[in-house]
């Protein structure tokens, strides 16, 4: 079964871009053979540089073994990138990969290093026992820093089944922490997906026929960055459901389907680190807020508040109310919204989730060969995404 999101998009290509063959680090056995490696760091995020040396660790044993570790707090955490959400990436970068497993490693307890070298090292031996068929297998263990192999020879001895190998961190010439400084600059070096914690995200809003669309469209393709179509018009059209016939399980579908529909853009291959949304949770509360009850704002207001708070956008570009009489109307869905209302309660709830200091209302003044001001609207679109985000728009026009 496809999504009407999905099935819009296969016919648009068609090709069947989103049926995937998903396969789970859920199911996968322990780790079987005579030797094992073991890859530990806090990947903050996971980078090529990682991945070769991971590659290269499967191909020279039986199975590798990825270990994130970190604590409340850590430099993963202070970037948004908490160790469970790393190790679910790591978890998901990896999952068609069957020789190579991942767990995780959490230092919450654990004396601060150069004192916590102890309990580390025992908690991860007990990390890889738990990973692996063969208690007796010759571990490698893989590390980019002299002291680290330093301090785990130290405590292993001269036990025959454990050794160390350290990286050559000259063949690929980056860091996770040149990387959290500047992310877009080292976009090419950051796993996909990794990619999505870093993308700055810009959602443009507007009324019904105010040329949201074909703004949305022209801005991506002048950044050559992907972007969403409106999925309430996508619902509409294949539910043939018009505004005042929609309830509250329409609505529902259309606030799940429209995040699902930019999640796909944030996940795309062709994210370059920024995508722009042609619709949002605050964007369709607001067109509900002017039509339904109160009773069935109110049952709405939970799935509204939960999608507002991991939509997580950089930037919100709002169209405001403009004459154009020689614009024809070109969707009939979203026509019933007076356009000034509903510009009023987007300000609103921009205001009322706290996100104004991320609004940029194009309001460009008109120019005598720009009546309607699209060209204006679109200029000024750019600037705010150079402005607001760390994406260099002119860099990629």
């Amino acid at each position: 079964m496809f999504t009407l999101y999905e099935r819009k998009n296969r016919q648009k290509s068609n090709v069947n871009i989103f049926v995937m063959n998903y396969v789970t680090n859920l199911t996968k056995e322990n780790l079987a053979g005579e030797r094992i490696g073991v890859f530990f760091g806090t990947f903050a995020p996971l980078h090529v540089g990682h991945q070769a040396e991971i590659y290269k660790a499967a191909a020279l044993n039986d199975g590798v073994l990825v270990v994130t570790s970190g604590y409340t707090g850590d430099r993963g955490e202070q970037i948004g990138l908490p160790l469970r959400k790393r190790f679910r990436y790591l978890r998901q970068a990896f999952a068609d990969e069957w020789q190579i497993k991942v767990d995780y490693l959490n230092e919450d307890g654990i004396p601060k290093m150069p004192d916590g070298w102890d309990v580390w090292l025992d908690k991860l031996l007990g990390i890889i026992k738990r990973n692996i068929v063969n208690k007796n297998a010759k571990i490698t263990f893989y590390t980019g820093e002299p002291d680290y192999k330093k301090e785990i020879e130290k405590r292993l001895g001269d036990n025959p089944q454990f050794r160390v190998s350290l990286m050559d961190r000259t063949i690929l010439n980056i860091s996770a922490t040149k990387i959290r400084k500047e992310p877009l600059k080292y976009w090419d070096y950051i796993n996909r997906v990794f990619r999505r914690h870093f993308v700055q995200k810009v959602v443009v809003m507007g009324s019904s026929n105010s040329g949201k669309s074909t703004l949305i469209r022209r801005l991506a393709r002048s950044a050559n960055s992907p972007f969403s179509d409106d999925f309430a018009a996508i619902y509409q059209e294949e539910s043939n459901v018009a505004d005042s016939e929609m309830d509250i399980k329409d609505y529902s579908n259309i606030i799940q389907g429209q995040y699902q529909a930019n999640s796909l853009e944030i996940n795309s291959p062709a994210n370059n680190g920024l995508a722009i949304f042609n619709g949002d949770a605050i964007s369709l509360q607001a067109y509900s807020n002017l039509l339904l009850n109160q009773d069935e704002r109110l049952q709405l207001k939970h799935l509204y508040n939960t999608i507002i708070s991991a939509e997580e956008f950089d930037l919100i570009l709002v169209i405001p109310p403009f004459s154009d009489p020689r614009r024809k109307v070109i969707r009939f869905t979203g026509a019933a919204i007076d356009p000034v209302a509903y510009y009023q309660e987007l300000i609103r709830l921009i205001d009322f989730y706290g996100f104004s200091d991320k609004m940029v209302v194009l309001n460009a003044k008109n120019q005598t060969d720009d009546p309607a001001g699209y060209y204006a609207r679109y200029l000024q679109a750019l600037d705010a995404i150079e402005k607001y985000t760390s994406f260099d728009i002119e860099h990629h026009r």
